[in-house]
């Protein structure tokens, strides 16, 4: 049997797969149990980490979807263009000073979106602008 397993990276698997670092009681099972075993646990883990990471990719897909309808209706209530309704959404979701300033990437986690998501551009001109407004 070829083994694939990696005790130096084991660790930060576990966590990308179960969001958490080992107990004390993973390290002893690891620690004690042969490569066979090993190996088995090392497969469990990758398998988690798919099922992780392709929920992750469903529910930022539903963020997205729900964040282009609150954009959409927010135009439709007289926004104009997009710019102006990412502005009135993040007043209304009460962003201050210290919310702007980091920008794009505090839009995306407070909305749920991937880092990359297609707006990502769009909410760092708005946050600049509107942080530039408030300093």
């Amino acid at each position: 049997m070829a083994y694939t397993f990696d005790s130096n990276t084991v660790s930060d698997l576990h966590k990308d797969a179960r969001g958490f670092r080992p107990s004390e009681y993973f390290w002893e099972e690891w620690t004690q149990c042969g490569d066979d075993t090993r190996q088995a646990m090392w497969d469990s883990l990758l398998r988690e980490l798919n099922d992780t990471m392709a929920e992750d990719r469903r529910r930022e897909a539903d963020a997205l979807a729900r964040f282009e309808d609150l954009l959409a209706r927010t135009r439709q209530a007289g926004a104009g263009d997009d710019e102006t309704a990412v502005r009135w959404i993040l007043e209304g979701e009460r962003f201050e000073e210290h919310d702007y300033w980091y920008g794009a990437d505090y839009c995306a986690f407070h909305f749920g979106l991937n880092y990359s998501n297609p707006y990502k551009e769009l909410f760092d001109r708005v946050c600049r602008a509107q942080y530039q407004r408030l300093a």
